[in-house]
């Protein structure tokens, strides 16, 4: 009586496994999955069937492996079965979120070179990209100040309006400047490279980023320009924190921005005082060599890119002020804490991953 109440669970599961085996077929076809993860479940499924025939398979695995039960062996298949899952949804997700991204960032510059056509032919010494999001109450402060310095080479002004919801770039537009607009936002990051790109387009000689808040002093451009002309420098940083400053932030930022710059010059052997500034001016025969992958945070990356590709990198202490208007990235706790594990991430990008072909190409 007892065999035949075992019996049932027993076909019952191996219906079930062989449903799941029809399915996974069937979706194998049409290549809704790929052979990777459809190999892995097959195997497991198969695995299932078979200890249901055959139970005593597992008593054979517990003697070669010297574990205490079958409840072990069975935990420790269905955990790497998970792991193996979430690894391979997490691949799924990163290479979908990768493509949306360059969609997005392909389709503005497509329309970029459309619209400014006749302009971007040009020769340029300088160009200044200012990225923003809903940035209405500055963007067009910060073009008039850098506009008000008269500078005596050829420079373009290049405005990454980054998915704003405001009224950023109709602003900037009436400034006529070069706008890139995207659709939907990137992050702080696919701004920057969306900067860089158009860069390779244009093809200045320096490429300089400024951020869209007003807290930079756009005096200190000349500067920067100097440090790689002169002293034949490949990037130069314009630091907050370089000397006494009257630039106020909250005090988490400040230890949080200690913190992160000493961990970079710790890893690259650099002695920079703020690794986090949005102020900073790069040759362009160097841009290819600080490529960088993150489309939020990317000051880390780029930073252990530059070095470890052999830049040579200056820093120059610059006069900041708070923002006046708007919010910056880590005004809530959440961001700051994402911003964190944001780290690690930048730290594995800037040491493991190259540039992907489809990436090569945008910038052709």
């Amino acid at each position: 009586m007892e065999d035949s109440l075992l019996v049932i669970p027993k076909i019952g599961l191996i219906v079930i496994s062989l449903v799941i085996i029809a399915i996974l077929v069937k979706i194998r076809i049409q290549e809704r999955i790929g052979n990777k993860f459809f190999g892995i479940m097959m195997v497991f499924w198969s695995l299932v069937i078979s200890i249901s025939l055959n139970p005593n398979i597992l008593d054979n695995i517990i003697d070669s492996t010297q574990l205490d039960n079958r409840a072990q062996v069975l935990l420790i298949i269905s955990i790497g079965v998970i792991i193996y899952t979430l690894y391979s949804q997490t691949i799924k997700t990163r290479n979908i979120s990768g493509n949306f991204y360059l969609l997005i960032r392909k389709t503005a510059i497509d329309n970029f070179k459309r619209e400014f056509k006749d302009i971007i032919k040009d020769p340029i010494d300088v160009l200044i990209v200012i990225t923003a999001k809903d940035e209405e109450k500055s963007i067009g402060k910060v073009i008039d100040s850098i506009r008000s310095l008269q500078f005596s080479f050829t420079y373009k002004i290049l405005v990454i309006n980054d998915g704003s919801s405001d009224d950023t770039e109709n602003i900037a537009r009436l400034k006529n400047v070069l706008v890139v607009n995207h659709i939907f936002n990137l992050g702080i990051g696919g701004a920057t490279k969306t900067g860089f790109y158009v860069a390779k387009i244009l093809q200045p000689k320096i490429v300089i980023n400024i951020d869209a808040d007003g807290q930079h002093d756009p005096r200190f451009i000349l500067q920067m320009i100097s440090k790689i002309k002169d002293e034949n420098i490949d990037m130069v940083y314009g630091s907050r924190f370089y000397k006494d400053t009257e630039y106020e932030t909250s005090m988490i930022r400040f230890i949080g921005n200690k913190f992160y710059t000493k961990l970079v010059n710790r890893i690259t052997g650099l002695s920079l005082t703020d690794v986090n500034t949005g102020y900073r001016a790069v040759s362009f025969e160097k841009l290819d060599s600080i490529f960088f992958f993150s489309e939020t945070n990317f000051a880390i990356e780029l930073a252990i890119r530059a070095a470890r590709n052999g830049l040579k990198i200056s820093e120059i202490p610059t006069l900041s002020v708070t923002r006046a208007y708007g919010e910056s990235q880590f005004h809530k706790i959440e961001k700051f804490l994402s911003y964190n594990i944001n780290v690690q991430k930048q730290i594995f990008n800037a040491n493991y991953r190259r540039k992907t072909p489809i990436e090569k190409a945008l910038v052709n």
